[in-house]
């Protein structure tokens, strides 16, 4: 151990050069390379709590301050108020594919700051003070210059600090390998990392921010609701708050070694969304509290969602919609990276049956339940929601006619409102168009073509048109004001909108069929209704009456 801070000092990283040569080509994403720094001063915040608490007083938190600055030189830097890195810690820390003597931690394979630090950036510095010790210790880590020159040994700067409150790790990044994340980018890293450490920070022992911004845990609430054995609404008015805990044991499928003699469990807790969402619903498997597979479904993202089949049925599945869980796997082994379980053969398969098992179970078994519950029910939950929708269209459809001096017009001369349809603008390269078939059907003598097109200088929601060949074609504007509105927050609603536009144009074209010239009326009413007074929300609260009792 140093005696004076002037002491000469080198670290010693070997045999890291051909690491270090190997990590800018590692298949990291950003927030897991960012990941790996995170779980670093998690770690030492763990193992130095109560020292950490007893120097700062019960209101310490452990902070970690992700900061990325564009322009010519960019940089990425991440500083924690941990407890830093110890003299005794210094040869390891800085080593590749040293790992920590206590293994019981989130920290493992002793590779993952190196690794992230060298993705990011070919020149990156790392500067740290452990707690109590008398020395800021700066190590620069010039990439490049250590594979040319075949570099083993770096030097430490040193610096004295005598102040026991300064204390934690600093690193930079410069010379990136890879882009300052903007716009959608950097909304996704947010999103993700506040997932994956979505417990740390649910419990408050963690303040992560963002350029500044505090990150805050993301929730969602546990449906309540009388249980729906079949798909009609249950006669019972009865509520239960619909989540399981449990705790499994792989019995079946292990194989006792020196690691490990008793068989792994997993505890979990599982159970059905307050309100359906496909994004949301998914399992989150956690590792010694951070989420390594499964942490799309809290960043909104369709990437990194574990929803196996056996639980969630099929694509379509009510079940795909609304349940959602988490399982504390920390008995398992996962990968270098910690982004995914290492599942040995045969444990994914009995966990998941005996998961099925455990949710199938009576009282309220949660699997059945969210196959048959519907929303539309006619619980006072469902009257107030049901309320809520009612009191939104009521005030913006009034703002809207009352506005635009339409209600003299729909009373004193409704027959002449809607004149010819508009039409429609030429599509440029820029429009896109998805189309589907719908194979012939006999009293139209024609093929049926949807398509869904994306064009925001079209004012109609709808058209209906027949082709030179005889062909029907029903386009619905994915661009439209009222799809911008209603669809663009939630894709998935998408769908039930679809079918009521083709059931629109179908009619249309059996009128026409028929021999009724005038069946585009109702589309074209529809357009200008939805156009004009039907495409806004309101976030403003009215009194209007209704005819819902509780």
């Amino acid at each position: 151990m140093l005696n004076e801070p002037t002491d000469k000092e080198q670290v010693e990283i070997r045999p890291g050069i051909g690491l270090y040569a190997l990590f800018p080509s590692l298949r990291y994403s950003p927030w897991v390379a960012l990941g790996e720094m995170v779980d670093n001063s998690i770690q030492s915040y763990l193992e130095h709590k109560e020292e950490l608490l007893a120097l700062h007083g019960p209101d310490y938190k452990l902070r970690v301050d992700i900061n990325f600055s564009g322009g010519e030189n960019p940089a990425i830097q991440l500083l924690d108020n941990a407890a830093g890195i110890f003299t005794k810690d210094i040869a390891r820390a800085f080593t590749p594919a040293m790992p920590p003597t206590d293994k019981t931690g989130i920290s493992q394979y002793g590779i993952g700051m190196k690794s992230s630090a060298c993705w990011y950036s070919n020149y990156f510095t790392v500067r740290t003070r452990a707690l109590n010790e008398p020395i800021i210790r700066t190590v620069i880590f010039d990439i490049p210059k250590i594979i040319r020159e075949e570099i083993y040994n770096l030097d430490i700067e040193k610096e004295p600090e005598s102040n026991p409150k300064i204390h934690g790790t600093r690193i930079i990044m410069r010379e990136l390998n890879q882009p300052i994340p903007i716009a959608g980018a950097a909304s996704r890293l947010r999103s993700y990392l506040r997932s994956m450490y979505r417990d740390f920070l649910r419990t408050g022992e963690l303040v992560l921010t963002i350029n500044g911004d505090v990150q805050e845990p993301i929730t969602y609430n546990w449906l309540t609701a009388p249980y729906w054995s079949t798909g009609t609404p249950p006669t019972d008015e009865k509520s239960y708050e619909w989540v399981k805990e449990f705790e499994i044991e792989l019995n079946e499928s292990h194989i006792a070694s020196s690691e490990s003699k008793l068989p792994p469990k997993i505890r979990g807790k599982i159970g059905i969304l307050e309100k359906g969402d496909t994004k949301r619903a998914g399992l989150s498997l956690l590792w010694r509290r951070k989420v390594v597979q499964g942490a799309g479904n809290l960043a909104d993202s369709p990437d990194d969602l574990y929803r196996p089949g056996i639980i969630f049925g099929g694509a379509n599945s009510f079940e795909r919609q609304r349940i959602i869980g988490e399982l504390d796997v920390s008995e398992l082994k996962v990968t270098s990276f910690k982004d995914s379980v290492v599942w040995l053969q045969g444990q994914e398969e009995e966990a998941l049956k005996k998961i099925k098992v455990v949710l199938n179970e009576d009282p309220n078994p949660v699997i059945k339940m969210a196959r048959n519950f519907r929303a539309t029910d006619t619980s006072k939950l469902s009257k107030a929601r049901l309320r809520d929708s009612l009191a939104e269209v009521v005030e913006t459809t009034t703002r809207a006619l009352v506005d635009s001096d339409a209600s003299d017009a729909l009373g004193n001369d409704f027959e002449n409102l809607f004149g010819a349809e508009l039409p429609e603008p030429p599509r440029t390269e820029d429009t896109k168009v998805e189309q589907g078939r719908i194979k012939l059907i006999p009293q139209f003598n024609s093929d049926i073509i949807l398509e869904v097109k994306d064009q925001g200088d079209d004012p109609s929601w709808l058209r209906v048109r027949q082709t030179t060949d005889k062909k029907w074609i029903i386009t619905m504007n994915r661009e439209h004001p009222f799809m911008n509105s209603f669809t663009v927050a939630n894709p998935d609603s998408i769908d039930p909108v679809l079918r009521i536009a083709l059931a629109i144009g179908i009619a249309e074209v059996q009128g026409m069929s028929s021999g009724f010239e005038s069946a585009g009326f109702l589309r074209v009413a529809i357009n200008d209704l939805l156009r004009n007074y039907l495409s806004n929300r309101s976030d403003v609260d009215i009194s209007y009456e209704n005819e819902f009792n509780d």
